[in-house]
């Protein structure tokens, strides 16, 4: 389960720069006249200097700094316009340029190494304002040790600055080690880690989603942008059931994000732990897309349907290509573990709490763990999205399985229902309201599970549904219905994903209108809700 840290919205620039692009600190000081943020892409926008850009047109950083009598100044740093001369030099040299004002000389440098501007590595001799190359009246002694300590002490604190710019800004994977002092590991956990191979080539670049237990990294591997999964040491029976899951045959689908590899390693000189490389969604999760952005109809129906999709394939048995895909139950779907990608389609991620459930025909070859204990089997996410059966420990055990897929069912409606939230075209005035998640209105931003349990279980309320959302598809109760067969406080009431994608399509289909009622043709009307309700999903075959 993992908390946004909203730092997505950074990464579209950063992946549309090629990885042999030069990367310069970026800074401008107020009130410089001029910008060169046109000159690279913004990699980092944090909550303060410096930043990080990605050269566009050169190879080459620059930096200019202003010296007076008292102290230097950082007045800009970034990217060069073009390769000039000194573009070759691998560190910041500084060179006097111009007089401002009297008792102020601004140097600057050039040099081609990747974050080579974040400070420099000597400052020149600081010449008269009259010439640029006359040696200009000389201090006196005190004056001049003085200058010497202030100058020495900027220095230090200007390259622990750089420092700490690398070590934060561009960790690389580093050689797995146990820190000095560290508690041992576990046999078992050192020799899982022992096989687990090393990527010199993997390199992380920022943090983008941070859990309790896990860290999910944006960095680049061969030159493809990733998001790399840092489990602790300690996690490592998580990773090993996480990893297994991705590892099932069969396991392919546009709406479920990828797995690349797993890896061992760690950002920087924190302790070596498991890695899982998977692909990256630069736009970010859905919870971080529907607070900055509204949708169409058309465009709201593509989330909401390729989301369903990705459940569909989940809950699935089926032969593929000669190998069998077990069904599988999410157990931790919400807006945060689900992402965007490039055409507005959803993606499912962060299967660390998914499970193999038991086959209808074989039991899979292999997978995760089959839970032992009934509190194994009623472990879920986040609470927010929790059916009220896990809230109030009903779940039925004697078929887990299949009650597994229908709480699935109950958080994908919640899912469903914040992106219609944000449907320009479902409320009158096109403005929908700020985006709140599920229950937020009612609850607030951090409900408990006493509160959730209050509201979903003895009251049985679920999210307000406005009355715009009637009179738009050809049915004025299709989304309303659909929601109510989705969350409905008896599980066996519930469809299955299959026939929420079925009721999806038939609505993205539908014109903008409200015709009459009689012209109304659901895949799954009302009056044969049996047909769709959560039985078991027959077994498939692509042979």
């Amino acid at each position: 389960m993992l908390g946004t840290l909203g730092l997505w919205a950074l990464l579209p620039a950063a992946v549309q720069a090629p990885p042999s692009r030069r990367t310069c600190v970026f800074f401008e000081a107020p009130g410089v006249q001029g910008s060169t943020e046109t000159l690279g892409k913004l990699l980092d926008a944090g909550p303060g200097p410096p930043r990080l850009i990605r050269c566009l047109y050169s190879h080459c950083c620059f930096g200019i700094w202003n010296l007076t009598q008292d102290q230097t100044q950082v007045e800009m740093q970034g990217c060069q316009e073009d390769d000039e001369p000194g573009c070759d030099s691998p560190q910041c040299d500084l060179s006097p340029r111009a007089h401002p004002s009297p008792g102020s000389t601004l140097f600057t440098c050039s040099c081609g190494t990747d974050l080579c501007n974040a400070n420099y590595s000597h400052l020149p001799p600081r010449k008269s304002p009259g010439s640029l190359d006359s040696q200009g009246p000389q201090p006196a002694p005190g004056k001049v040790i003085w200058m010497a300590l202030a100058l020495l002490g900027l220095c230090l604190l200007l390259l622990l600055l750089g420092n700490t710019i690398l070590a934060l800004l561009q960790r690389k994977a580093c050689p797995c080690r146990v820190p000095g002092g560290s508690q041992p590991e576990p046999e078992a956990e050192r020799d899982w880690l022992a096989e687990l191979p090393e990527l010199p080539e993997l390199s992380f670049s920022q943090v983008i989603q941070e859990g309790d237990l896990t860290v999910v990294w944006a960095g680049e591997l061969q030159g493809e942008l990733v998001a790399i999964k840092a489990f602790p040491p300690r996690a490592m029976a998580q990773f090993q059931a996480e990893r297994a899951l991705y590892q099932l045959p069969g396991l392919q689908h546009d709406h479920i994000v990828r797995f690349i590899t797993s890896s061992k390693g760690s950002p920087g000189p924190l302790p070596c732990g498991p890695l899982l490389v998977l692909e990256l969604h630069p736009k970010g999760s859905l919870y971080h897309y529907l607070t900055w952005h509204t949708s169409d109809w058309r465009s709201s129906m593509r989330m909401a349907l390729s989301l369903t999709q990705g459940l569909v394939f989940l809950h699935e048995e089926l032969w593929q290509d000669g190998h069998y895909k077990p069904s599988i139950a999410h157990r931790d779907l919400s807006s945060q573990n689900v992402l965007i990608r490039e055409d507005g389609s959803c993606v499912i991620g962060d299967l660390g709490l998914a499970l193999v459930l038991p086959g209808f025909t074989q039991p899979p070859a292999r997978g995760p763990i089959q839970p032992r204990s009934p509190a194994a089997i009623m472990e879920a996410g986040t609470q927010r999205y929790m059916a009220p059966e896990l809230l109030d420990k009903t779940l039925d055990l004697q078929d887990w399985g299949l009650a597994l897929r229908r709480a699935d069912i109950y958080s994908l409606a919640l899912l469903l229902w914040e992106i219609l939230s944000r449907c320009s075209d479902l409320w009158p005035d096109s403005r929908p309201p700020p985006f709140q998640l599920a229950y937020e209105a009612e609850l607030g931003s951090s409900p408990t599970s006493s509160e959730l349990w209050t509201l979903t279980v003895e009251e049985r309320r679920r999210p307000h549904v406005p009355t715009t959302w009637h009179c738009f598809s050809t049915d004025p109760g299709g989304l309303r219905d659909l929601l109510e067969d989705c969350w409905d406080a008896d599980p066996e009431a519930r469809l299955t994903a299959e026939c929420v994608q079925q009721r999806l399509a038939a609505l993205a289909s539908s014109p903008e209108t409200c015709p009459a009622l009689e012209e109304c043709h659901l895949v799954c009307p009302p009056l044969h809700l049996e047909d769709c309700l959560s039985t078991p999903t027959p077994l498939h075959s692509s042979l």
